[in-house]
C-alpha cells in the first residue's frame, strides 16, 4: 500500500518534472529539478525515482543528489508534501516509516469573507468612474456581483491586513480571490488611473501555494477553463484564472479531476508567453494553440471585437491540443 501511494503522488508532481516517464512499472526519469540536469543539453535527464522495499526514493546521477519521496516533495511543492503526509499516516505506517509525520493542529484558520468598507460593483450607479470602467471592457453586469471598488487602496489593504506596506494609495477595481470554501485568501487591485502599477496582487494566507481566482464557483461542466487573468475568466463559463500561469502548480482539489484547458494569451511574438506554452506542453497539459486567423491578443480584446463567448468557447474548444499535435501546432503559431 505504501508504494500505491507513492506512485500516486509521483503522478501528482509529474506535471512539474521536465520529461518525466515511466521506464518500468516501478521506475521514472526527469530532469532532475536540483541541478537543472544541464544548460546545454535539454535531452538529458538524469533525475530518477525508484523503488526500495515499500518506498519510493529519487536521486540524480548528475548533481548526486538522494531523497526519500517526501523530502522530494518538501522542496518541491510544500503542499503537496503536505497531503502525502496526510495520506502516509491514514494508512497506518509505523514510525519507521519513510516520511515525516502530519503535525496535526486543531486551531481553524479564520478567513475574512467580507471585503470591509470597499464598494460592490452592482451596488454602485451607473455613472460611477469604476463602473465607467468595468462598462468600457464590457465585462458582464451579471458578475459586478465579484468585483469591488476602493477609494484608496492602501488605506484599504491595510483594513484587510494591517502587515501589507509600500502599496499605492489610489482608486483600484479590486478583485477578491477566494478559496473553494470562501474565505478572502488574496486581492487583486487593478488601477482605473494612470498608475504605473496596473495591477497589485497581494497573497492573504501565506500557506497557500499560488493563487487561483474563482475556485468559490460551482462548476456545472467536466472542463474547466484556466486563463491567466481573472478579469478574462468572467467572460466565460466554468473558467478560473491562476494569477500568473505556471505549469508546474499542483492542480486545487475544486477542479481536480476535471478536464483543465490552458488558455494563454495570443502572443506569438511574446518570449514569456511562448516559454510558457513550452512548459504547458511539455508538462502534457491541455492547452490553447490560437488559429492565424485570431489577431485578438485575450479573451477580453476578443469580446471588445465584438465576438459573443459562445464564439469564443467553440474556438476554444475546436483547438485545445496536447502532446504530439500540440508540439506541431505551437511549432506553427510561434511562427506567425
Amino acid at each position: 500500500m505504501p508504494l500505491i501511494i507513492d506512485k500516486k503522488f509521483i503522478g501528482m508532481v509529474s506535471p512539474m518534472l521536465e520529461k518525466f516517464k515511466w521506464k518500468k512499472e516501478n521506475l521514472a526519469n526527469f530532469r532532475c529539478p536540483m541541478c537543472g540536469d544541464s544548460d546545454k543539453s535539454k535531452s538529458k535527464a538524469r533525475g530518477y525515482f525508484f523503488a526500495k522495499g515499500n518506498d519510493m526514493f529519487f536521486c540524480c546521477h548528475n548533481c548526486g543528489a538522494s531523497n526519500t519521496l517526501y523530502r522530494f516533495l518538501e522542496i518541491i511543492s510544500p503542499a503537496l508534501c503536505k497531503e502525502y503526509s496526510l495520506d502516509r499516516w491514514k494508512n497506518g505506517d509505523n514510525g519507521n516509516s519513510n516520511y515525516t509525520k502530519p503535525e496535526f493542529k486543531f486551531e481553524k484558520p479564520v478567513f475574512r469573507t467580507d471585503m470591509g468598507t470597499a464598494r460592490r460593483l452592482d451596488t454602485l450607479e451607473e455613472t460611477h468612474v469604476c463602473v465607467a470602467y468595468a462598462q468600457g471592457r464590457k465585462i458582464p453586469k451579471s458578475t459586478y456581483s465579484r468585483l469591488y471598488y476602493v477609494e484608496d487602496f492602501d488605506t484599504w489593504l491595510k483594513e484587510i491586513d494591517p502587515t501589507t506596506s509600500d502599496v499605492p494609495k489610489d482608486k483600484r477595481l479590486i478583485i477578491p480571490i477566494f478559496n473553494a470554501k470562501g474565505g478572502l485568501i488574496g486581492v487583486q487591485g487593478r488601477t482605473i488611473e494612470n498608475h504605473h502599477l496596473r495591477y497589485v496582487t497581494i497573497k492573504l494566507d501565506p500557506n497557500v501555494e499560488r493563487l487561483w481566482y474563482g475556485l468559490e464557483q460551482q462548476f456545472d461542466s467536466e472542463t474547466v477553463y484556466v486563463v491567466e487573468g481573472p478579469l478574462d475568466s468572467l467572460f466565460l463559463p466554468n473558467c478560473v484564472a491562476m494569477v500568473g500561469i505556471n505549469p508546474l502548480g499542483n492542480i486545487p482539489k475544486a477542479i481536480r479531476g476535471k478536464k483543465i484547458v490552458f488558455i494563454v494569451d495570443n502572443e506569438p511574438r511574446n518570449s514569456a508567453v511562448v516559454d510558457q506554452i513550452h512548459k504547458l506542453i511539455t508538462a502534457n497539459r491541455d492547452i490553447v494553440i490560437w488559429p492565424e486567423t485570431m489577431i485578438e491578443k485575450d479573451i477580453n480584446d476578443m469580446i471588445l471585437s465584438g465576438m459573443l463567448p459562445i464564439q469564443i468557447v467553440k474556438i476554444i474548444d475546436e483547438h485545445t491540443c496536447s502532446g504530439l499535435e500540440a508540439k506541431l501546432k505551437f511549432n506553427n503559431w510561434k511562427k506567425v
